[in-house]
């Protein structure tokens, strides 16, 4: 998939980030130089300007993205300037932070239904963490279903992804998983394997598994 994400500051740039490194095609814009420096390596396109010129966005073609992020921060009538220029491009899929009720409502009557509480899903996501020390990253995808990234369990540690029966067995579905290069298997930075993994793929003891699945699933699968 392809994603543009409008501004970048700490939260626009850690999604930035993650989303190449799971090999996503990401456009960033950012009037600030320094905080394009931070994902030009990364990120397949970094561009300097104002994310609020609906020219600029018109130039950049931004309507051909599957999904547009406004990560703007406290400036909300900046991110619903670029929100409502997103609309009227015709972008299909627009996700925009928030801070407070007022600004859901104005969302809503602009019936963009992407509202991202970075606070909210920061402290459900940790909480969920803390609860469950498997979990390295916890996100949220509804009221029943999540993705997590975890450390490999010693038991599929030498076994195929057949042989693991992770969905027939756990009921859960293999995203992807990030493997070190270098042996470092607390890097934060840890990159993704190349292409999905097939039916043959064989874990080591340092691989983060990322998988989708319910809850209760996931939950089991860890215990």
């Amino acid at each position: 998939m392809n994603f543009v994400i409008l501004g970048l500051g700490a939260f626009g740039t850690s999604i930035a980030k993650e989303l190449a490194q799971s090999g996503h095609e990401v456009l960033v814009v950012d009037h600030d130089e320094s905080h394009l420096d931070a994902v030009k390596e990364v990120v397949t396109l970094a561009v300097q300007g104002d994310a609020a010129d609906k020219n600029l966005l018109l130039e950049l073609g931004v309507e051909k993205y599957d999904a547009a992020i406004v990560a703007v921060g406290e400036n909300f009538e900046a991110s619903l300037m670029m929100t409502a220029h997103l609309k009227q491009i015709g972008v299909k899929t627009i996700f925009t932070r928030v801070f407070h009720e007022v600004q859901e409502q104005l969302l809503d009557l602009m019936q963009v239904t992407g509202k991202i509480r970075v606070e909210a899903l920061a402290a459900e996501s940790f909480s969920r963490c803390l609860s469950n020390r498997a979990f390295l990253r916890h996100f949220v995808v509804d009221s029943t279903h999540a993705v997590v990234e975890l450390k490999c369990p010693d038991m599929l540690v030498g076994k195929s992804l057949m042989e693991s029966q992770l969905r027939s067995r756990h009921g859960l579905n293999l995203v992807t998983v990030r493997r070190s290069r270098n042996g470092d298997q607390d890097a934060d930075d840890m990159p993704v394997i190349d292409g999905l993994p097939g039916p043959d793929f064989v874990f080591q003891q340092w691989d983060r598994l990322v998988v989708y699945g319910l809850e209760k699933d996931i939950s089991k699968f860890t215990k």
